[in-house]
């Protein structure tokens, strides 16, 4: 219900609605326009794939560079230690039962708790 004195609030905000309406493209210049920056995309596909050859170049070149004296640089996994800042996270109280078997029979068996 519309009180009497609220129509000339209703005629300003459908006066805006159509001051917003006259200011925005038609849903078909929308799609034109979408249409017109998709077939310009193959330009940028070309440049990322330049960009991921170069990278997959770049990783067999330093895959490859070896010494002066013909001796290829390895890294010795072995002796690489890395620790996470979370890996106080995977440490439970008594987690050393749980890394082993407990042992079942005679000999886990003791008489004088019987």
């Amino acid at each position: 219900m519309i009180e009497p004195h609220d129509h000339p609030l209703k005629k300003a905000f459908e006066a805006l609605r159509r001051e917003d309406a006259a200011g925005t493209p038609s849903f078909r210049a929308t799609v034109a326009a979408a249409r017109a920056r998709q077939t310009a995309a193959p330009g940028y596909r070309a440049l990322g794939l330049a960009a991921v050859v170069v990278a997959v170049v770049a990783v067999v070149v330093v895959s490859t560079w070896r010494h002066r004296d013909g001796v290829r640089l390895e890294i010795d996994l072995a002796t690489v230690r890395w620790r996470a800042p979370t890996d106080f996270l995977l440490k439970l109280p008594g987690d050393e039962l749980l890394r082993s078997v407990p042992q079942l029979g005679p000999r886990s068996l003791d008489w004088r708790t019987l």
